[in-house]
């Protein structure tokens, strides 16, 4: 680290922080916004496995535990602060080179749309070193090929502890994947997330 470094405390700004889970996830993601302060204001992006039908109801359900605007985004909408965007049912969710989403209905990969991989890989394709992964509970192991690719363009990546989770799997496999930075408990999630949201380095 360098002297700059030092003085400051900081090393790269979080920018985007993208969300992956599955089996047992809707409940986590209540769990984890509860525990965000009013404060945080990163824009997040949530990948949950849904039945691919188009009258989810989990924007509202999450709206209820948060202070952020919940929503699922519409193709080519741009990425804002104080937002949480779930991944709309039946479609891939990707971030393009100018920060808007874009919604896909390419064949599922591994058997998901919405894939985690894919919403992971293209968003560390945009925000390198500025971007979080959180991998929690879940059956398969979709976003473990996303983790690596988070990690090898330089972002960050915390994963549920596997005995918290619902079902281990998916924390398992992101585990396996790549080097991830903490395997921790939801709660502790929620505080490294505002810790970024207060400025601390990723």
């Amino acid at each position: 680290m360098n002297q700059q470094e030092c003085s400051s405390g900081l090393i790269k700004q979080v920018e985007l922080v993208v969300i992956g889970a599955s089996s047992g996830g809707l409940d986590v993601l209540i769990t984890l916004l509860q525990h965000l302060p009013r404060h945080y204001q990163i824009p997040t992006v949530a990948v949950l496995h849904q039945r691919p039908n188009r009258s989810s109801g989990v924007p509202e359900m999450l709206a209820k535990y948060t202070h952020m605007k919940v929503q699922e985004p519409e193709d080519k909408q741009g990425i804002e602060a104080g937002n949480f965007y779930v991944a709309p049912p039946n479609y891939h969710l990707l971030i393009d080179n100018d920060r808007v989403f874009s919604l896909s209905l390419d064949a599922p990969l591994n058997f998901c749309r919405p894939s985690i991989d894919m919403a992971f890989e293209s968003a560390a394709e945009v925000y390198g070193d500025k971007l979080v992964g959180c991998v929690l509970t879940g059956a398969n192991s979709d976003g473990a090929e996303g983790v690596r690719y988070i990690k090898r363009y330089g972002g960050h990546v915390l994963v549920q502890d596997p005995a918290q989770a619902t079902v281990d799997s998916m924390p398992r496999a992101a585990i396996a994947a790549a080097e991830v930075d903490e395997i921790i408990k939801i709660e502790q999630i929620a505080e490294r997330l505002s810790l970024f949201a207060e400025g601390h380095q990723a």
